[in-house]
């Protein structure tokens, strides 16, 4: 919005003088064919224009030189002032009351209309303003629109400064002064005078922005405005600290949820470490302490079977704190591929010996592709992969359990699909497995043998993707339970890794 000055007066006294002039040159050529009375609807006519596009003075001075000239050329004695007939004075009089009477009334008409205008393009203004402000997300946004209201409203060579309180740190945004503007501690004490309007302080211009009570910022201006720009950056600083207001209300919100939920997963997190971790390890203490406390009692059968399940909880305890060691280097990106080139069989054959006890029990069967190729890979991660994928199955599935782990492969892709016959997996949740502790708030153990922590679906794509690879849950194409696919890149046929 650009609040322009009116033209220059004496443009409109001249425009008024040269009008008339031309009036009076065109009223000698008609003198000649219309009665000279008529000729006063010219000077009438001319001022109406003048009254119409300037002001009530230039108005006045027309009328008052039509009344002139019509005297000094058109009425007898002609080229003098005086005046033969009474009934030429009783005209002029009345031409002059009445062009007086449509130089005011003109004039009003023209300073109304202009002030409609005017206000119509205020609110226009504003109103674009407060669209703009509505679709502001956050402070900075807000900031933003307000600085380029101000550009519009003030003068090229206006310095502006706005200062926002945020979590009780004063920002300034002194855009483009670098120094010679009130510094923090000057707008620290405007703010704790609480202003209820424009106060002026050492050459600047404070305009408080407030709302509901509270002092969110000020406003600085280092240039002389008129009546008309104050109004106008007074309702944008109102406008705008109703949505600072907002935006800093989302902003603490947004961040007492984030607490909230922090606090929540790490709690989450620590009884579920404590309960997974105990487990075991209860188990190994009951065995161990059987063991030594009634070992001549017990059968070499029974024997076996405690130091088997000592080494099978081990074992248990064993995989938990890898996943914790492998989310922590996930969630810090530490981690660093040391790929070499790996057979997918090797890796198969590791994970299979690693589950060990657990899958005595399951109808395990592989299908491997001829001429699958070599993966290049950090071997380690894909078999750590491979093992939770295959643990996840087992853990989550039913007595007479069988798992299928088909390999196959195409020019760019090698896939790994591990197929059970569980319960499956919700279609709204497929997705869901894989975020880190997902499985504790779900409680995905309810018909699991094994407890986990959540962490081992999440570790896997981790792994997987660091490696250009995708994993995702789909239903099991030959029947009841899930296929877990996993698709790593063919890097046989390139170049660069060869």
């Amino acid at each position: 919005m650009r609040f322009r000055p009116t033209n220059t007066p004496l443009k409109h006294y001249l425009l008024a003088i040269g009008l008339i002039l031309v009036i009076v040159v065109f009223a000698q050529v008609l003198n000649r064919y219309l009665p000279y009375t008529s000729l006063l609807l010219l000077f009438l006519a001319g001022v109406l224009l003048i009254s119409a596009k300037t002001s009530f003075g230039p108005a006045l001075l027309s009328s008052l030189l039509s009344f002139l000239t019509f005297n000094y050329f058109f009425t007898e004695p002609y080229y003098t002032f005086n005046m033969l007939h009474k009934a030429d004075v009783a005209t002029l009089i009345i031409f002059l009351m009445v062009a007086l009477m449509t130089a005011h009334l003109a004039t009003q008409m023209r300073e109304a209309i202009a002030k409609q205008e005017t206000a119509l393009n205020r609110l226009s203004h504003f109103y674009e303003f407060s669209q703009m402000l509505s679709s502001a997300t956050n402070t900075e946004a807000t900031i933003e629109i307000l600085w380029e209201a101000l550009r519009r409203v003030l003068s090229n060579d206006g310095r502006v400064v706005i200062a926002i309180e945020q979590q009780s740190n004063l920002i300034l945004h002194p855009e483009g002064i670098s120094s010679g503007h009130p510094g923090e501690e000057v707008f620290k004490l405007m703010l704790s005078k609480h202003l209820d309007g424009e106060t002026w302080h050492k050459g600047w211009l404070f305009f408080p922005l407030s709302w509901d009570g509270r002092q969110l910022g000020l406003v600085a201006i280092n240039e002389r405005i008129n009546d008309r720009q104050i109004a106008a950056i007074e309702t944008f600083c109102q406008l705008t600290a109703v949505v600072l207001h907002r935006t800093m209300l989302v902003a603490e919100l947004s961040q007492t949820k984030l607490l909230a939920e922090t606090e929540q997963l790490r709690a989450t997190l620590l009884s579920s470490v404590s309960h997974d971790l105990r487990t075991p390890l209860s188990s190994i203490i009951g065995a161990s302490s059987s063991l030594r406390e009634y070992a001549q009692h017990l059968s070499t059968d029974d024997q076996q079977l405690l130091i088997q399940t000592i080494e099978d909880e081990a074992h248990r305890l064993d995989r938990h704190i890898q996943n914790l060691l492998d989310m922590t280097r996930l969630s810090q990106g530490k981690l660093n591929l040391n790929r070499e080139w790996m057979d997918i069989d090797d890796l198969i054959n590791g994970a299979i010996s690693r589950l060990g006890h657990p899958l005595e029990n399951v109808q395990f069967k592989l299908e491997l592709a001829e001429e699958t190729p070599m993966l290049f890979i950090q071997g380690l991660l894909i078999e750590q992969a491979i093992f939770n994928l295959l643990d996840n199955a087992i853990r989550h599935n039913t007595a007479e359990l069988a798992i299928t782990l088909i390999v196959q492969h195409d020019d760019n892709w090698i896939t790994l699909d591990i197929i059970d016959n569980g319960p499956g997996i919700a279609d709204a949740e497929k997705e869901k497995v894989f975020n880190m502790f997902y499985s504790l708030a779900q409680g995905d153990r309810h018909e699991s043998s094994l407890p986990g922590t959540g962490m081992g679906l999440a570790i896997c794509r981790g792994m997987i993707e660091a490696h250009g690879g995708e994993v995702m849950a789909l239903d099991n194409p030959y029947g009841r339970g899930t296929m877990m696919r996993v698709k790593l890149p063919n890097n046989s046929n390139n170049a660069n890794f060869n």
